[in-house]
């Protein structure tokens, strides 16, 4: 007569449980593969969206209004009509109501304007608008509307992650504290310091950061020389985001 000999109940329980580390290692290396694979996307968006306001600027210079502009990058005219390249993959929408809202650094924000809705997951270097509105207001000895007025092309942001339409970053912005949401009530740097990339989940970026530490996360940046670059937000402020700008060291806190 033949024995066969059964598994024991340590022996399954082990056999188990290196099932599930198995399991949860391959999950991890997939989730991470994937946003690598967003990283990537979001960085041809960004490209893409660098490069269309180029041969708009170059086509009409500053003959046109900050609205139009704005709306025109947005994909609503002849230069941007393809809406995908607006959001990063990294992001999502959420039901909202029917005004408008920031996004977060795994959420679009949605702005309406002219009872028109945008969504988008990037922010506009303000100042490179024509005019100085919002943010600019205070200093429009800083803006460069013309191509021409950009100093260093190869370090002047034109779009970037950010958890609004545009920004008008000083050098002396502190960063957001919360680093998913960013900061809906300022203008500056606090609306692209957003650890969106470079790191984990961005769903999981902290709320409540110790911003004497350094800074962890990443974004990606078109620069006005068309290139991009993935920067990590504790770099954000070594690069010039307008006119006669002065790198602060240490960054603000």
């Amino acid at each position: 007569m033949i024995l066969r000999r059964a598994f024991t109940l340590i022996e399954l329980l082990v056999a188990i449980a290196i099932i599930g580390i198995l399991a949860a290692l391959l999950l991890a290396s997939l989730a991470s593969a994937k946003r690598r694979a967003q990283q990537v996307q979001c960085v041809n968006n960004v490209k893409q969206l660098t490069l269309a306001s180029y041969i708009y600027a170059g086509d009409f210079g500053t003959q046109e209004t900050y609205s139009d502009w704005a709306k025109l990058w947005m994909g609503t005219e002849d230069y941007g009509n393809q809406i995908k390249i607006l959001i990063c993959p990294s992001t999502r929408s959420v039901p909202t109501s029917s005004g408008s809202g920031p996004g977060t650094a795994d959420l679009m924000w949605v702005w309406v304007h002219d009872a028109t809705s945008f969504t988008g997951s990037y922010g506009l270097n303000g100042w490179l608008y024509d005019q100085p509105t919002y943010g600019a207001r205070a200093h429009p000895e800083f803006m460069m509307s013309t191509q021409s007025a950009i100093q260093r092309p190869s370090q002047t942001p034109v779009f970037c992650d950010a958890m609004w339409v545009d920004l008008w970053p000083l050098e002396t912005d502190p960063p957001a504290d919360d680093l998913y949401v960013g900061a809906t009530s300022e203008t500056g740097m606090a609306r692209c310091t957003i650890a969106r990339h470079g790191g984990g989940s961005p769903a999981s970026a902290p709320r409540d950061f110790d911003t004497s530490q350094q800074l962890p996360g990443a974004i990606n940046i078109g620069m006005a020389d068309g290139h991009v670059e993935l920067v990590k937000l504790e770099r954000l402020w070594q690069y010039y985001w307008h006119l006669n700008w002065n790198p602060p060291s240490p960054r603000p806190q």
